[in-house]
């Protein structure tokens, strides 16, 4: 899968603000690449102006409405920030998309930290488990409006919501519903994930800290009934023929970070209480320069694979023997990247067993 988190740096060639053509183009790209999802982010708010990264963001579900009737095979994800969208809103939403698209429609769903959109919104930041308390009654409420039931519809009765007369049709076409995805990796985020999402994303910052935290995260979906989990990772992958000229490319991308951009994002991070980010394995500096915990958000804080096809593809190989099913991919260039990604480290991960 790739994601729309090219990363906060300016470097020539990351994909452009706000233009359709370029996303859609790269989305039929990657469909016919073999390429078996498509993620956005979902900003509703940029950081440090219209004409830096994130920026300019489409919203999610109609970018994946139009991506759904571009594209023939691709799974097109939208993701939702819970505390902004209905839940019978969002139901109609992703079961549309599921139609035009034929059943590849999936849901990304996130139950939020980001201050300043909140704010946009009218409304404050509830206490960290309370987003999630606000997101489980939402997610019930989706599952329960995909739902083919005896009755056409429902009333709801929770702390945050108060439905009467609930229903949407038509059904989804997957049953029993879009596949789910969320990346909430504390003990609420967890257990959200756990009850209602198909794929969770751990929160490793490298290959080698993923070998710790990832199969805690399985032991605890394991012991919570969820064997059928996947625990997904996102990478961040620069790929070039020799070593030496993918370190003088990261090099290029750190000197092009957007220092601005990844102060205010790791602030509003701390303050907005994310749990699911750790810093102590980063390397701190008083140069923000050298702070790894800032040059992380360059690579929108996935995990770094730089090297040749094959220094990628044995990257890969050891995040899955820590026990990562899946990755989500994120470029800097996404249009030469996905070349490289077809044409030199997908041969290697067939032929490594990573890939059918």
């Amino acid at each position: 899968m790739t994601t729309g988190q090219g990363g906060l740096n300016l470097a020539e060639n990351t994909i452009k603000l706000g233009n359709w053509g370029e996303i859609q183009g790269l989305a039929q790209k990657a469909d016919r690449y073999g390429v078996d999802g498509f993620i956005p982010i979902a900003r509703w708010q940029g950081l440090s102006g219209p004409d830096r990264p994130w920026g300019r963001q489409f919203e999610t579900f109609t970018w994946a409405a139009g991506l759904a009737a571009a594209t023939q095979n691709i799974q097109i994800f939208a993701t939702c920030l819970v505390p902004f969208i209905h839940p019978v809103m969002a139901a109609k939403m992703m079961a549309t998309v599921d139609h035009i698209s034929g059943g590849r429609m999936g849901l990304n769903a996130t139950a939020g930290y980001f201050k300043p959109e909140y704010h946009m919104f009218g409304v404050e930041v509830p206490e960290h488990d309370t987003r999630y308390e606000l997101a489980d009654e939402w997610m019930t409420i989706v599952e329960r409006l995909w739902a083919v039931e005896d009755d056409y519809q429902f009333d709801f009765d929770g702390d945050f919501f108060h439905l009467q007369g609930a229903q949407s049709w038509p059904k989804p076409v997957q049953t029993p519903g879009p596949m789910v995805m969320s990346a909430g990796s504390s003990p609420a985020g967890q257990q959200f994930a756990f009850k209602h999402a198909n794929i969770l994303f751990a929160a490793i910052g490298s290959v080698e800290h993923s070998q710790s935290v990832t199969p805690k995260l399985r032991e605890n979906a394991d012991a919570a009934g969820r064997e059928d989990l996947g625990l997904w990772a996102g990478v961040h992958i620069i790929c070039k023929d020799t070593e030496k000229e993918a370190r003088e490319y990261l090099e290029y991308v750190e000197e092009k970070g957007d220092y601005e951009s990844a102060l205010r994002y790791k602030h509003i991070i701390q303050n907005g209480d994310s749990r699911g980010w750790s810093w102590d394995h980063y390397k701190k500096s008083e140069d923000p320069k050298q702070d790894e915990s800032i040059k992380t958000f360059f690579r929108a804080g996935l995990v770094p694979l730089v090297g040749t096809p094959e220094m990628i593809v044995d990257g890969l190989q050891k995040l899955q023997d820590s026990g990562i099913t899946g990755i989500c991919t994120g470029l800097v260039d996404y249009d030469e990247g996905l070349d490289r990604m077809n044409e030199q480290i997908f041969p290697l991960m067939r032929d490594a067993g990573l890939r059918a």
